[in-house]
């Protein structure tokens, strides 16, 4: 909308000369603009006005006294002439926007070659709608249809440009029920003495229109049939311009597209029939790709893959996929990085974690299954994973998965998976949760083991952003099912749900507040075992919290229960994080942009809170919550905010079980263990690096 303004007045601005302008005198267009500010304008906010004017500040660098003798940043000239034109563009876009009594002065001062300019702007009392109409479209469509669809209401004040707009959204209303051809016109009335308008729209709806024959132009690899069978549009179907917008995208899904345009034939059009002409430009079918990266628990890590699209033909695509991380602390390619570069690791105990970690697959991807809202894939992979001071994950497995589309923005899958493979974990989680002290009694939880689950997600996404959201929501749901009816071992049966939503509020150009609320829990229903009945939940099941994208405070999976073992041989005490069958996460945000500063460093100050609980028989419990304030910097780059947190952590560490090592065995320590307190403010401070927002 403020886009639509600017260019606006910019168009009818274009042209107009300057005869005079009252007592200021300024010469030498080499001079620079070391400043520029607005005083007096509230209707109308400073980034508005400001490109909605030929003259520009300086950059930060190029204007601040205390900097700009190094001579960097970006020095914007001043020109007279285009500056004698802004106070005109400054006084039309008021009257535009219904400000008519606004008048504009300003202040210019010079010093040398250096020039510092003030705006005065006095705006005055709008113009108020007092009436606003739709006619012309009575028999078609309910009048407070597109009185709904209006940017503009009785009382506000009386905006063109937002009067435009509403002629536009109505536009695109009737040509999204069967009128293509429909045209809007805009209609007013100002009485200058009582300051009042009335406004209408006058709608010219034209013939109901169906769609004609559809004709594909640049179809070539991939045949016309499949294009056709993707477009959401098919001959004799009433008209609706949405209708070409997802049929373009959905073809730009399929990755082999350069170029694609779905629109109305103009040449061959009748007025009830519109042809529809779909142009095609073919690309690369292979493509390849490289990605290098690092984390705090990751170490450096990379990601290599190969698509061959179009594959055996029908627009399906085969992925063969690689991702390594943990490289450089561990086997085989063991550089000690856990001591310096990758200190995020230094706390890690079992060596075996720290080995390299790995994901290989190949994923064959269907663009349709029955309807053209509907797609498949199917997938084979090799894994080794491990969880910070929790578990290692060895498996090879299949999964098949089926994404209905119920709307552009809410996709519904139902998965199913099924892998063999083992989880390794310290000993004395099985001690905690069985009461197993002898390190053989746990072997039977690390041997291999059948999972065979299903599982049904859904996410419902309307953020402007997949990298760096400014607005919108984001909610997503998952249910995963594992059991012995559906051919999983019967140490591996749980059902596990996971909702998440998230929030994005834009409360000024550069500022965004976002918080975000994540709960789940998984039960399990109790194998028996040596004649007891046992509430086993694979680890790599649990529910684990703390770090860059969670509770900030804590350090990795450091959040909730724990067990400690004392070494025998060196008394020194690690920590095994047990995970937990209920978490509750919350988190607050407020990213600000930092003052003369590049729009590319903003600072974030945020609040999280959260819990892991170990749930008995009771539905839910809050007791125990954990809040972590914060601070931190992000940095925009092409693949995502690069950010880096520093959070504080109020709360004193609490006690826990103690495990002493005996030979193979554990053996429970009778007093509990209390870890010491943090000595002073900078110890209880939490420093996270992390590429891509926390939500």
């Amino acid at each position: 909308m403020k886009l639509i303004r600017v260019l606006t007045v910019a168009s009818l601005i274009h042209g107009v000369g300057w005869s005079s302008l009252a007592s200021q005198d300024i010469s030498g267009q080499r001079a620079v603009v070391r400043g520029l500010a607005f005083d007096g304008n509230s209707a109308i906010d400073d980034f508005t006005l400001g490109r909605s004017i030929a003259t520009s500040n300086s950059s930060f660098f190029a204007r601040s006294p205390l900097v700009r003798w190094l001579g960097f940043g970006e020095k914007r000239r001043f020109d007279e002439t285009e500056f004698r034109r802004d106070v005109l563009r400054l006084a039309l876009l008021y009257r535009q926007s219904g400000y008519l009594d606004a008048t504009v002065d300003t202040i210019v001062r010079r010093r040398g070659q250096n020039i510092s300019i003030r705006f005065l702007i006095s705006e005055g009392e709008p113009v108020r709608v007092t009436a606003i109409d739709v006619i012309g479209s009575d028999s078609i469509v309910a009048r407070g249809t597109l009185l709904s669809r209006m940017s503009i209401g009785v009382g506000d004040p009386f905006d063109r440009f937002l009067l435009k707009v509403s002629a536009d959204s109505v536009t695109r209303y009737m040509q999204d029920h069967g009128y293509p051809q429909a045209a809007v016109f805009t209609n007013f009335d100002i009485n200058l003495l009582s300051r009042t308008a009335a406004a209408w729209l006058d709608v010219v709806p034209g013939p109901r229109s169906v769609i004609g024959e559809i004709t594909v132009q640049g179809a070539d690899k991939v045949s016309e049939a499949n294009v056709r069978r993707i477009l959401a549009v098919r001959p004799g179907d009433l008209f609706r311009l949405q209708d070409l917008y997802d049929s373009q995208r959905a073809l730009y899904r399929l990755n082999v597209y350069n170029f694609v345009d779905v629109s109305a034939s103009e040449s061959e059009r009748r007025d009830s029939i519109i042809p529809i002409v779909v142009q095609l430009s073919e690309g690369r079918f292979r493509r390849a790709r490289l990605g290098v990266g690092y984390g705090t628990v990751d170490c450096f890590r990379t990601l290599t893959s190969l698509t061959f699209n179009n594959f055996l033909g029908g627009a399906r695509s085969l992925e063969l996929a690689a991702r390594l991380s943990k490289i450089g602390t561990g086997s085989p390619f063991n550089g000690g990085l856990e001591n310096n570069v990758c200190s995020g690791l230094s706390d890690e105990q079992a060596q075996e974690r720290l080995d390299l970690n790995y994901n290989v697959s190949a994923t064959l991807r269907f663009p349709f299954l029955f309807t053209r809202n509907t797609t498949a894939l199917v997938s084979v992979s090799g894994e080794r994973r491990s969880e910070f001071q929790a578990f290692v994950r060895e498996a090879v497995g299949t999964n098949l998965a089926i994404t209905h589309r119920v709307a552009p923005n809410l996709p519904i899958t139902f998965s199913y998976g099924l892998s063999y493979g083992s989880t390794a974990a310290e000993p004395a989680i099985f001690c905690e949760f069985f009461q197993l002290w002898r390190g053989s009694d746990t072997e039977i939880f690390t041997t291999r083991l059948v999972r065979s689950t299903v599982g049904l997600s859904l996410v419902y996404d309307r953020s402007n952003s997949p990298l760096n959201p400014t607005r919108g929501v984001a909610i997503s749901a998952e249910a995963r099912h594992a059991s012995s009816l559906i051919g999983s071992d019967s140490l591996v049966q749980f059902s596990k749900g996971v909702v998440e939503i998230v929030s994005y509020h834009s409360l000024s150009r550069r500022t965004v507040f976002a918080w975000r609320l994540r709960l789940g829990s998984i039960v399990s229903p109790g194998p028996s075992l040596s004649g007891q009945d046992i509430r086993f939940i694979p680890p790599e099941e649990r529910f684990y919290a703390g770090g860059p994208n969670s509770v900030r405070g804590f350090g990795q999976n450091e959040l909730g229960p724990l067990v400690r073992v004392v070494d025998a041989l060196t008394a020194d005490t690690t920590i095994s994080p047990t995970g937990g069958n209920t978490i509750l996460l919350g988190s607050a945000e407020l990213r600000l942009p930092i003052p003369g500063v590049s729009d590319r460093l903003k600072v974030g100050i945020f609040v999280d809170a959260g819990q892991v609980f170990e749930r008995g028989s009771e539905l839910f419990e809050v007791e125990g919550l954990k809040i972590t304030p914060g601070i931190g910097l992000r940095l925009s780059t092409p693949i995502g905010p690069v950010r880096l947190d520093v959070a504080y952590n109020p709360h004193d560490p609490g006690p826990g079980p103690l495990y002493r090592e005996v030979g193979d065995d554990l053996l429970l320590d009778p007093q509990e263990f209390t870890p010491r307190v943090p000595d002073g403010f900078f110890e209880r401070l939490q420093f996270n690096f992390a590429i891509g927002q926390p939500f």
